[in-house]
């Protein structure tokens, strides 16, 4: 008798399991949604997905069948899920800023969006974000409307998931709430939103102000000067790239030169023709993109035998699409390595093994990868990943 009574429980607890899931309403008509919320007086929880989405069909596998998932939002949300390529999918993905996938958007009865997150979500992470979704002092378009009213730690806050959610209005939000600060590093937390998350600074003095700040920055503990370095780059070229510094339509070269000479010397050279091959590029002028990339080949003494094999790396794919890949890598492997760095000098052939693998020249990777793994001046770390990388090719 007792193996039967545990046979019916362990049969009743494998059913319960099976049973827990989120209770979707599946591609609804938006207006029963929004009457449905006001009715019960609930959130709305809306998974945008896409059918050829694979974080997607996890968080259904693994995410909405979590038991105490299931419980909290069958009692707390009204649950949809629309697939935003069909029916009101795309006037949906357009009215809540939909362009990744799966987006998890939490909606108020009068269709007013509160807060979001996007990509996978494991249960617990899921949970929080649910909680959070609740609560008016968490909720980010919530705080977003009263953002310049926030404490410099909720602003921080803020601003984390400003970025995590590419809230394109931030740079903005950021501008204006950092503007109106008597000192921009005033206390750890301004520290930190200007570190990490503000795109521009308001105005060149508060520039100024941060590039003569190093020492003031370094005493907080947390950053070292190649943080400083790599951020003062990042607001540098932002600032030149501000309405304060761009007066015409046409994007004025000569002042964004002006301004990274001005506040990084050092490094002026390198950033301001690397930027230029980018926006050549993502303009689809070759020409100029490719005269610009020549200036960084062409001058590694002023660049840097690292900031050299950065750039190779980094636009080697578009020099392969361009049939013009074999060309510039003998250019790049004609360029000496400095002898105060021969202990990189594996990073020729590292920065061919990754075009290889990234324009798919299989065989070509191969070969490079184990004729790395067989020299001594190849780091074992550099190994590892290598034989990982030989490794996924021979599964897939």
């Amino acid at each position: 008798m007792k193996k039967i009574l545990f046979a019916l429980c362990l049969l009743a607890a494998t059913l319960t399991a099976k049973t827990a899931e989120i209770k979707f309403l599946e591609n609804p008509v938006w207006t029963d949604v929004l009457a449905k919320a006001k009715k019960e007086n609930k959130i709305i929880f809306l998974d945008a997905f896409a059918t050829w989405c694979g974080p997607c069909k996890q968080m259904d596998a693994e995410t909405y069948t979590n038991q105490a998932v299931a419980d909290y939002f069958n009692a707390n949300f009204v649950n949809v899920k629309y697939d935003m390529e069909k029916g009101e999918g795309a006037m949906l993905a357009d009215r809540y800023y939909v362009s990744a996938y799966p987006n998890l958007v939490f909606i108020n009865p009068d269709g007013v969006m509160l807060h979001k997150g996007i990509g996978f979500l494991a249960a617990g992470d899921f949970l929080k974000l649910a909680k959070a979704a609740k609560n008016p002092e968490t909720q980010y378009y919530t705080l977003k409307k009263s953002a310049q009213k926030l404490s410099d730690a909720q602003f921080l806050q803020f601003a984390k998931q400003a970025v995590e959610l590419q809230d394109e209005d931030f740079g903005y939000i950021s501008k204006d709430f950092l503007s109106a600060k008597p000192d921009i590093l005033g206390n750890s937390d301004l520290i930190d939103l200007v570190m990490n998350y503000a795109f521009v600074l308001p105005k060149e003095k508060d520039l100024n102000y941060f590039s003569t700040s190093k020492s003031k920055i370094l005493r907080e503990g947390k950053y070292t000067e190649d943080d400083f370095d790599e951020r003062l780059v990042s607001l540098a070229i932002q600032f030149a790239l501000s309405e304060e510094v761009q007066v015409t339509e046409e994007m004025d070269f000569d002042a964004i030169k002006a301004v990274l000479d001005k506040y990084i010397p050092q490094r002026s050279f390198f950033v301001f023709n690397y930027f230029k091959t980018q926006y050549y590029l993502e303009n689809k002028e070759m020409e100029p993109a490719l005269a610009a990339f020549d200036e960084i080949l062409n001058n590694p003494t002023k660049v840097g035998y690292q900031q050299v094999c950065n750039a190779m790396m980094g636009f080697g794919p578009t020099l392969f699409e361009e049939g013009k890949l074999d060309a510039y890598l003998e250019k790049f492997n004609a360029i000496p390595v400095p002898a105060k760095e021969a202990n990189l000098s594996y990073l020729k052939d590292f920065v061919k093994a990754i075009i290889y693998i990234k324009t798919k020249q299989t065989d070509k990777f191969k070969e490079t990868a184990n004729a790395m793994l067989i020299s001594n001046d190849t780091p074992e770390n550099v190994k590892k990943d290598l034989r990982q990388a030989l490794q996924n090719i021979g599964t897939n």
